[in-house]
């Protein structure tokens, strides 16, 4: 499960750190910086990989397990309703939007602003890509949430976004604006997967309307014969058959 699979990491990174401040804490805020993603602009970034390693890297257990619940919670969900292949990418692409966003409004709305060694760590960015786009393809699914009962998956995400925003007042600026860079890319994604699934049904209620149509008209062929058919059922028969023609030589 791809879910599994980003949490295993982050729970293997968050692990080896604990490893390194156990036998040799010294060296722990350097590996940390080295993970995490600076304030201070991508010219300072420490290297190219900073915006995806930074969504791996908690140092705080509680905000690794917020994290990892969310995530294999509405990582399922989607994996379910769009295909399991897009939650890493999802994943990964919010986290990167996040990044885009913390370190614009650190260097820019906060230039000058912001303390020196102010970073960015975790996967929430990142997570609340993957809740959004949950959200936007599957708002009407209900879900059961164990001791409490059952609800629509927006009540839910009313509450989440009541905590968020909640949340974001004791949260850094920085830390805010990556959160919405995330939910603004599982939003963009969310609303891109619904229009192209809307277009792919109604492209294949268009195709089952084509069949119906040329069976009723073959049904008549062998019934009373071609010469039955009227001129406007015979050009439709023959639309229809080149159609047909056209697309299984397309796929």
């Amino acid at each position: 499960m791809p879910a599994i699979i980003l949490i295993l990491i982050s729970i293997s990174v968050f692990l080896m750190l604990k490893l390194l401040w156990f036998f040799a804490p010294e060296a722990v805020t350097a590996a940390v910086e080295q993970l995490a993603l600076p304030a201070s602009g991508p010219a300072q970034w420490r290297h190219l990989l900073s915006p995806l390693t930074y969504m791996f890297t908690h140092i705080d257990f509680w905000h690794l397990l917020i994290n990892s619940l969310w995530l294999a919670w509405f990582g399922g969900m989607l994996g379910e309703v769009a295909g399991k292949r897009w939650v890493v990418p999802l994943y990964l692409g919010g986290g990167v939007t996040g990044a885009i966003f913390y370190t614009a409004f650190s260097s820019v709305i906060l230039h000058g602003l912001v303390a020196p060694g102010t970073m960015l760590l975790g996967g929430s960015a990142a997570t609340l890509a993957v809740i959004t786009a949950t959200l936007i393809i599957t708002p009407g699914r209900r879900v059961t949430l164990a001791l409490i009962g059952t609800f629509p998956l927006k009540w839910i995400a009313a509450v989440a976004g009541v905590i968020f925003i909640l949340a974001s007042l004791e949260m850094e600026p920085g830390q805010t604006a990556a959160h919405i860079g995330g939910i603004f890319a599982g939003g963009i994604w969310g609303t891109a997967w619904m229009a192209y699934t809307r277009r792919k049904m109604k492209q294949m209620k268009m195709a089952a309307k084509r069949s119906v149509n040329q069976a009723a008209l073959l049904q008549k062929v062998r019934r009373n014969g071609y010469a039955s058919l009227s001129r406007s059922e015979k050009l439709s028969l023959f639309n229809l058959s080149r159609h047909s023609s056209d697309s299984s030589s397309g796929t």
